[in-house]
């Protein structure tokens, strides 16, 4: 039977753009087999890291350093977009868009901040623009929300999104260090980046939650309208004031269908220890996704890494060629969604506050939330009576806006040193 050959262009050369081309040459036949009756090749790859040129010297009549090169060559069918970034990555995209050629990328902040802008231009060209990898690297969830899940409207997801942060929080919770400690760390084996604040800080979570919302609710959506928060201030205290309480911190993306609204949000939250996604530590990630039909279901694997992102890369490409002679794009229709304002969100809450202690001080605290409807239903008090000390609260269930308005009455108390942290708990 004759071949026909499905030529690939692969830009950038860093951490996925190597698993890429790794887990396509040791799985050749294998993948070649499952495409029959087509063949997928390497046509060329384009870096302008001169290293990552000498490195690759046996492939040197396939490199070049220029990405326009790759993008205006005939031949090839796909481009694979590794690069990472919004810009140039972006522009790229496009351009290979309008010239024809079906786009693969493992790049969550393109298709978070620009993913409609180029459906639209893959849908009117009728060429695939896929992106599994982008979330949870390892893990195929956007294959199972738009393939597999797809007989009842899906309800919740919360996910554990961040292989760095629950690295991080893995480590503090294991052996009682300090945050600045554990990142340090981090970044020593290659786990967190030099400038570690996407990750961090929540925004990695954010693109990646965004993506699958987008998809799980075919929702137009607004991506600042997004509640984010990260881990910076969680301390070795408030982890082992949890564990106390029977919980473990990690760093969360929620997404919940509330009738016209969607409920979306990405912050460091209290799990119960039992709860699925409390057993999901180190590097890994985790997903929770809850549906009629179905129930819950709890997907876990590495959350990064230069194989498990390029195998996914890899099963995108399969999927554009088994629809090579029938194109069908499933990222089509999405109607306008509104996300719930922050403020008008519930939940249950950790607070851990530094007081004088003096008599009558539980009383004025306690004063404050009351008249914004914020009631507890634990208190831990650490400390020697007469000194400074840190109470711990937990609430019963209360609207965000009116926790935000009773904490600064609160801190404004003459007994109250300092409001240390406010976290969310979670149950779902």
């Amino acid at each position: 039977m004759d071949k026909k050959e499905i030529n690939i262009g692969i830009l950038g050369l860093g951490t996925v753009g190597k698993g890429v081309l790794k887990v396509l040459r040791e799985n050749q036949d294998f993948i070649n087999e499952g495409v029959m009756p087509y063949e997928i090749k390497v046509k060329k790859i384009a870096d302008k890291n001169k290293n990552i040129i000498l490195e690759y010297k046996n492939d040197a009549k396939i490199l070049t350093d220029s990405v326009e090169e790759v993008i205006n060559d005939p031949d090839i069918d796909i481009v694979v977009e590794t690069i990472g970034g919004f810009e140039p990555s972006r522009s790229i995209i496009l351009k290979a868009l309008k010239k024809g050629k079906h786009v693969v990328t493992a790049n969550k902040e393109v298709v978070a901040k620009a993913g409609y802008e180029i459906l639209s231009l893959a849908n009117e060209k009728k060429l695939h623009f896929l992106f599994e990898a982008s979330v949870a690297s390892a893990i195929p969830i956007i294959g199972a929300f738009s393939r597999s899940l797809t007989s009842y409207p899906i309800l919740e997801i919360a996910g554990i999104l961040n292989g760095t942060t629950n690295y991080i929080l893995t480590k503090m919770s294991e052996e009682g260090r300090g945050y600045q400690e554990v990142l340090e760390e981090a970044q020593k084996k290659g786990f967190a980046e030099a400038d570690p604040s996407k990750d961090i800080d929540g925004f990695d979570s954010l693109y990646k939650i965004f993506i699958l919302s987008m998809i799980v609710f075919k929702a137009k959506i607004n991506l600042h309208d997004i509640y984010c928060e990260g881990i910076r201030n969680i301390s070795k205290t408030d982890i082992e004031y949890a564990k106390e309480l029977g919980y473990k911190i990690k760093l969360l993306a929620l997404a919940e269908n509330k009738n016209q609204e969607l409920n979306i949000k990405v912050h460091p939250a209290l799990l119960p220890v039992k709860h699925h996604l409390a057993s999901i530590d180190g590097a890994y990630n985790g997903i929770l996704t809850r549906g009629n039909g179905f129930g819950d279901l709890t997907f876990s694997g590495l959350g990064a890494g230069s194989l498990p992102a390029g195998s996914m890369i890899i099963s995108d490409i399969i999927e554009i060629v088994k629809s090579y002679d029938n194109y069908f794009n499933k990222f089509k229709y999405f109607k306008e969604r509104k996300v719930r304002n922050f403020t008008q969100t519930q939940s249950s809450y950790y607070l851990r506050i530094r007081v004088k202690d003096r008599p009558g001080v539980l009383a004025d605290i306690a004063g404050s939330f009351t008249e914004k409807r914020v009631s507890f239903a634990s208190v831990i008090q650490k400390g020697e009576a007469g000194e400074i000390v840190d109470i711990v609260f937990l609430t019963h269930k209360a609207k965000e806006g009116n926790v935000q308005v009773a904490l600064k009455k609160v801190a404004k108390l003459k007994c109250v040193e300092k409001i240390c942290n406010v976290i969310r708990v979670v149950d779902v």
